[in-house]
Parts: C-alpha cells; sequence; structure tokens
C-alpha cells in the first residue's frame, strides 16, 4: 500500500474554468499530485487531489501555495492521511 496526503477542493461552478486553470499550474508544479473531479454538490464543483507520501510532504507546499492565492470562495479541506493501490 502506498501513502499519501490528500485534500477536496470545492468552488462554485461559475469559477470552474479558474479552477481548472489554477489545478493545472499546481499539477505542473507538482508532477506526482493526482487529481480527479467529484460529482458536484449543489452549486458547487468538487475535486480531489492526491499527494503520494515519498519521504516529503509536498501536499503542505501546495496548501501554502493556494493559501497565497486569495480565493476566499473557494474550500481547501485536509490535509487528510490515507493509503491506497497494491504494492
Amino acid at each position: 500500500m502506498s501513502q499519501e496526503y490528500s485534500f477536496t477542493l470545492t468552488v462554485p461552478l461559475v469559477d470552474l474554468e479558474a479552477a481548472r486553470e489554477l489545478l493545472e499550474l499546481a499539477q505542473q508544479m507538482n508532477p506526482t499530485v493526482r487529481i480527479s473531479r467529484k460529482p458536484n454538490r449543489s452549486d458547487y464543483a468538487r475535486f480531489y487531489l492526491s499527494f503520494p507520501f515519498s519521504g516529503s510532504r509536498p501536499d503542505l507546499s501546495f496548501q501554502e501555495w493556494f493559501n497565497g492565492q486569495n480565493r476566499e470562495e473557494w474550500d481547501l479541506f485536509g490535509p487528510t492521511y490515507g493509503r491506497w493501490g497494491l504494492t
């Protein structure tokens, strides 16, 4: 099993394109991050971001970078520790 730290990002549907651009930039900065779309809830889009643990915590630098983006109407929940996959 592999270890990971993950976040759930919730954004208003009207900001969906801006969220995709920001997530694309985050993926360029953290090539190992897995990003998937969760089902919408009400008027919000949700994304799941998973950072594999490899002796360092890239999720913490992502969280600091994201908080500097001044997206007060967006909700970033996490990081949450977990395990995934088979080895």
